[in-house]
């Protein structure tokens, strides 16, 4: 008996002085879907919703943190994006920007984790469009 419970213990202090496997997730990438959107136009009130998906090890998983990143377009003239990651054309001008979903890990500290997808704006919305051969 007396064997089990100094048994008992030894485990019971080996999960305490041991960290879980879980304890320290790392995300190492982040996923933004969809990959490419494209735009017929450059009118402002059409819009879609972007999601960021991070890939964590140790032990393996995802989970979504399109509410976590932050959104940013490489050329806010041709696409906007807000804090939710709904993006839409800016309004003025056509052609392709990046959107980057940017998020700052705490493990280890300070490190930057991006994802990126494209957007095209396209046609004859305003004069600076060009209009596409169909």
């Amino acid at each position: 008996m007396k064997q089990k419970v100094l048994g008992f213990a030894a485990i019971c202090m080996a999960s305490i002085l041991v960290p879980g496997c879980g304890s320290h997730q790392r995300l190492v990438a982040i996923s933004v879907t969809p990959t490419t959107v494209v735009f017929g136009s450059a009118n402002a009130a059409l819009s879609a919703q972007l999601t960021a998906t991070g890939l964590y090890t140790h032990p393996p998983a995802t989970k979504d943190l399109t509410t976590q990143v932050t959104w940013t377009s490489s050329i806010t003239g041709v696409a906007v994006v807000n804090s939710s990651g709904v993006v839409s054309p800016a309004g003025s001008d056509c052609g392709i920007s990046n959107i980057t979903a940017t998020f700052k890990t705490d493990e280890p500290t300070g490190n930057i984790i991006t994802g990126t997808m494209s957007v095209t704006v396209d046609g004859p919305a305003v004069s600076n469009c060009p209009v596409t051969p169909i």
